[in-house]
């Protein structure tokens, strides 16, 4: 099962109720500088690397978060892209970001990939993605998908979301995928938890998946039912967190904050179901118009963001309820820093193999199968996100 642990500013000023997170903080942290040391051979250069990594933390939590990790079968999990710890795939992250810190266009910088595996689903999603393409014959055969993911890690993803329309419906396929795979990555499935039984969280698990992220679009189970398009949708989503947290994965909610959610009470019951449940993060989405949503003014309000925004705040420094998921809110960092995907973190490779930014930037640059991946990630930075414009935190030139 996973517990999530919150722990407060690593300021000195700061008393910790746990020795034993203190612990596990201060052990990440001294391995984290012996590998930047051993890479750089500069204590300078080590020092401007954690810099940047506390910078870059404030710009993504706010500048009051505390640092909270969730801990899952031995390894500790410090954010929903961040590869858990101790592991293989967490050293390659530091050392990405290290690049990172050091261009903000450094080659190497790549993190996650969100790859749709299949065009099927049997909701009727209000924002469906792949809406324009749901129930079409599948043009990626199996061998295509493992392709795609040994040319993501070989460029050294560290972490990779398989999605669809729902992944699960190609489950075999899936496992196949999984155990094909190198163990050089964490693997996660994007889902709504339909068809996700204790039988197969545990052959997930045991083929190599990291963690399931599931799709609870409200707390109240008739407004979810309908905004899914399936009446037992928040039955199958409960019961996929129960199976994944049994079976060793690390859990999340995905939630796509719509208009008519965004309030101070829905907001409250959601984190409060979200910790009932156990799960270590929470993911908030707004909602574009794109998929089935193409067309129509979905967009939130400014004052909409503001809600989100303060939520998100007051989730990060601990103040709403102490020990809950760590709540992710991308909106937050991309309207400060920039957006993070567009092939310099983070693309998205959609159920045909076509390359996106994201999976809201829905105007791809080319396709997996037919163009190599360096090049794919070159027209990305160069088209950029469609959204949100450029900032980036400070780097270091030489640091590489």
């Amino acid at each position: 099962m996973g517990l999530v642990v919150t722990v407060g500013s690593l300021s000195p000023r700061t008393v910790l109720t746990s020795l034993k997170v203190w612990v596990v903080l201060f052990r990440i942290l001294l391995h984290l500088v012996r590998l930047v040391w051993v890479r750089t051979g500069s204590v300078s250069k080590t020092v401007k690397f954690l810099q940047y990594l506390f910078h870059t933390h404030d710009s993504l939590h706010g500048p009051q978060a505390r640092h909270r990790f969730a801990q899952v079968n031995g390894r500790y999990f410090l954010g929903l892209h961040i590869p858990g710890w101790p592991s293989p795939q967490f050293d390659r992250w530091v050392l990405h970001e290290l690049g990172h810190a050091s261009s903000p266009t450094h080659n190497g910088s790549l993190v996650t990939a969100i790859v749709a595996i299949t065009r099927r689903c049997h909701l009727q999603c209000e924002h469906c993605l792949e809406w324009d393409r749901l129930g079409e014959t599948e043009t990626v055969s199996v061998e295509m998908l493992e392709n795609t993911i040994a040319q993501l890690q070989k460029r050294g993803v560290g972490t990779i979301q398989l999605s669809g329309g729902e992944p699960l419906e190609r489950f075999y396929d899936l496992l196949t995928i999984l155990m094909s795979a190198q163990p050089t990555c964490d693997f996660w499935i994007l889902t709504s938890g339909v068809g996700l039984t204790a039988t197969r969280a545990g052959m997930l698990a045991d083929a190599g998946l990291t963690g399931v992220n599931v799709s609870l679009d409200h707390w109240q189970p008739a407004r979810h039912n309908h905004f899914r398009g399936m009446t037992r949708a928040f039955e199958w989503a409960e019961k996929a967190v129960v199976h994944a947290k049994k079976a060793g994965l690390v859990t999340c909610l995905s939630i796509c904050a719509t208009r008519d959610f965004v309030s101070r009470d829905n907001l409250v019951s959601y984190h409060t179901l979200a910790k009932e449940w156990g799960v270590a993060f929470i993911q908030l989405l707004e909602p574009r118009s794109v998929g089935r949503y193409a067309g129509n003014d979905v967009a939130l309000t400014p004052e909409n963001v503001a809600d989100l925004e303060v939520f998100f705040l007051e989730c990060s420094t601990g103040g709403l309820a102490p020990g809950a998921p760590q709540v992710i809110y991308h909106g937050y960092h991309q309207r400060r820093m920039g957006c993070v995907a567009a092939g310099f973190r983070y693309l998205y490779i959609d159920s045909n193999g076509a390359v996106h930014a994201c999976p809201f930037c829905q105007d791809p640059v080319g396709s997996i199968h037919e163009t190599s991946l360096d090049g794919l990630l070159v027209c990305l930075q160069e088209k950029s996100c469609q959204e949100f414009t450029s900032a980036a935190p400070p780097h270091y030139a030489g640091l590489l």
